[in-house]
């Protein structure tokens, strides 16, 4: 018997905006890393990518634990690939507790100089 956890093999990270003081007592805004995950990704529905407005983005759907420190608007890496996170999905039903992270892949157009 399989279970989605079974599934959570790719490790990622979030990062998320925060307030930050240097050492002259400025405050600025800066992407720190909030945790470390494990989890599964895969392109998402057609009725997703609607519900959400998204007609011309890539958006996948990442599948991970229902513990997992992720809001709207963080920023999800796997090293490779980087997704901005549209929704968050709580899905804490039976032996398959997870969330279900909604996020348009980033697309990052080569430097051609």
């Amino acid at each position: 018997f399989l279970v989605i956890a079974d599934f959570f093999t790719t490790t990622y990270t979030t990062r998320r905006a925060q307030w930050l003081t240097d050492g002259d007592g400025n405050s600025y805004s800066a992407l720190a890393e909030v945790e470390t995950f494990a989890g599964h990704l895969q392109q998402a529905r057609a009725e997703v990518i609607e519900n959400l407005g998204l007609s011309l983005t890539t958006t996948f759907s990442l599948w991970c634990p229902i513990t997992t420190d992720v809001k709207a608007g963080d920023s999800i890496t796997d090293g490779t690939s980087t997704y901005s996170v549209r929704a968050v999905q709580r899905n804490a039903i039976g032996d398959n507790r997870h969330l279900e992270v909604m996020g348009e892949l980033d697309e990052v157009t080569p430097d051609e100089s």
